[in-house]
């Protein structure tokens, strides 16, 4: 018996590390995403069959084997996975892989597996690559669309509705890293100093409460202002580098509403908020010049 399952990668629009200390973020699901066949077999195996070459971390089938224990799916499987998402770019792809899988054991399994299910087994296994995650990068990744995120025991979700559709231009550094390589250095420093790192977390998780206000007004030049305002944030944070400080130069240069890094910073990707469809493929076309990849996102109403 063979199964298929899908599930999108994510953009964080606003709220990123202050969702960590129980602030809100601000998400959206992507149209790019993670598919994934599974069906039993003689032996548990899982790879990665596009983009080709590209080895999994030995971690991903200790995960995907305690995931299927916990389901009662089959304990011997075959796994393989296609992504449209670049790795260890800020983009949810861990979280995209934990969701498609929760629907595919649930399939083999012969149980239901409703977005909060897929959400809680997504988590568990992304806390085998990224220690304590929030939780906001399977939440997205299940219910799509755009939430309002805040992190607890369960966590609170707000589904939001768009005034109307927005646009993105989302640009990569190049640079892969991991969310531990930023989530714990700044987990030290505010330990040493919650004097002066709380309140700018506080700070970044009312800028992603005010942006959900945005977006559903349709105000983008709000909404712009807010990614403004939270990369300067981040930036006095420790959380951005120069990759990033300059593709956020390049994309607001090129005209667009805001900028800031998208994710756990680092590397990774930058986003650049647009008027339009065709503002945000010049924006893509900017960042092509500069010898960078991007692509253009609809955040969908």
């Amino acid at each position: 018996m063979s199964v298929r399952a899908s599930a999108p990668g994510k953009v964080l629009l606003l709220g990123e590390h202050a969702v960590v200390y129980g602030h809100p973020a601000l998400a959206a699901a992507l149209q790019r995403g993670v598919r994934i066949e599974v069906a039993e077999s003689a032996e548990a195996s899982i790879a990665v069959g596009s983009p080709p070459g590209i080895s999994p971390p030995p971690e991903l089938l200790e995960a995907a084997r305690q995931m299927a224990a916990s389901i009662g799916a089959p304990a011997r499987f075959r796994a393989l996975i296609e992504t449209e998402l670049p790795l260890g770019a800020g983009l949810g792809s861990s979280a995209a892989v934990g969701v498609a899988l929760a629907r595919a054991f649930s399939q083999l399994a012969g149980r239901p597996c409703p977005d909060e299910r897929a959400t809680e087994l997504a988590l568990a296994f992304e806390r085998h690559f990224h220690g304590a995650p929030s939780g906001v990068d399977p939440a997205i990744s299940a219910c799509g669309g755009t939430i309002l995120f805040r992190r607890g025991e369960p966590p609170r979700i707000e589904r939001l509705r768009a005034h109307a559709p927005a646009f993105l231009c989302v640009a990569l550094t190049g640079i892969v890293r991991g969310t531990r390589s930023t989530v714990l250095p700044l987990s030290e420093r505010r330990a040493a100093r919650p004097d002066l790192y709380d309140p700018m977390l506080a700070a970044l998780g009312e800028l992603a409460r005010g942006g959900a206000i945005a977006l559903e007004r349709g105000d983008l030049a709000g909404l712009g202002a807010r990614f403004d305002e939270a990369q300067q944030l981040l930036t006095a944070l420790g959380v951005s580098c120069p990759e990033l400080d300059d593709l956020v130069g390049l994309l607001r240069k090129a005209t667009a509403l805001g900028a800031k890094l998208t994710g756990a910073g680092g590397g990774g990707a930058a986003i650049g908020l647009a008027r339009d469809r065709g503002h945000a493929e010049t924006l893509s076309a900017a960042v092509a010049a500069a010898g960078l990849e991007s692509f253009v996102a609809e955040i969908g109403p």
